[in-house]
């Protein structure tokens, strides 16, 4: 075998192998991301995966997050000073209208003045369970969503949660 023969035959084994290679790899992707698993359908048929998402879920997918500077208060706590350190994202249903939102001067304020109120009622007993938790989140929710026209608030975010004992 001449050498030349001999790397144009090495040279087809690794073209072989790559193609191969290639093929495999994109059969599997296909496999594992495509037909193979679950997706969200956004067709217009009725009933589709899309209208049974829950309002977070849709959120998420299309909306859009209001991200708010820190908040850090007195707890109501008789016995002892105590303080909370509280990061709060707002969650909205459409990412179009967020603009409006964060560059709305008098809304920050009045979300911040709402939710430090709320806040300054607390005890850090009543913080320190998850039930407490996802209270608070509630009541923070119903106070601020009726100033959401367009985007509408979803959810009331905890990105950070801190009592000092």
């Amino acid at each position: 075998m001449s050498k030349s023969t001999e790397g144009f035959s090495k040279m087809a084994l690794i073209i072989a192998v790559a193609v191969v290679c290639s093929l495999g790899g994109g059969i599997g992707s296909w496999l594992l991301l495509g037909k193979g698993s679950p997706t969200v359908e956004t067709g217009n048929r009725p009933g589709n995966a899309a209208e049974k998402l829950d309002p977070t879920a849709n959120a998420i997918q299309n909306g859009g997050a209001v991200l708010l500077d820190s908040f850090l208060v007195n707890l109501a706590d008789d016995d002892a000073a105590r303080y909370l350190r509280l990061k709060v994202s707002l969650l909205v249903d459409d990412k179009t209208g967020l603009k409006q939102v964060t560059e709305n001067v008098a809304l920050q304020m009045k979300i911040r003045d709402v939710i430090v109120q709320t806040l300054t009622q607390k005890s850090s007993k009543e913080l320190m369970s998850e039930a407490g938790k996802k209270q608070l989140r509630a009541e923070i929710h119903e106070k601020i969503a009726p100033y959401f026209r367009n985007p509408k608030l979803v959810d009331v975010l905890f990105t950070d949660f801190v009592i000092q004992l």
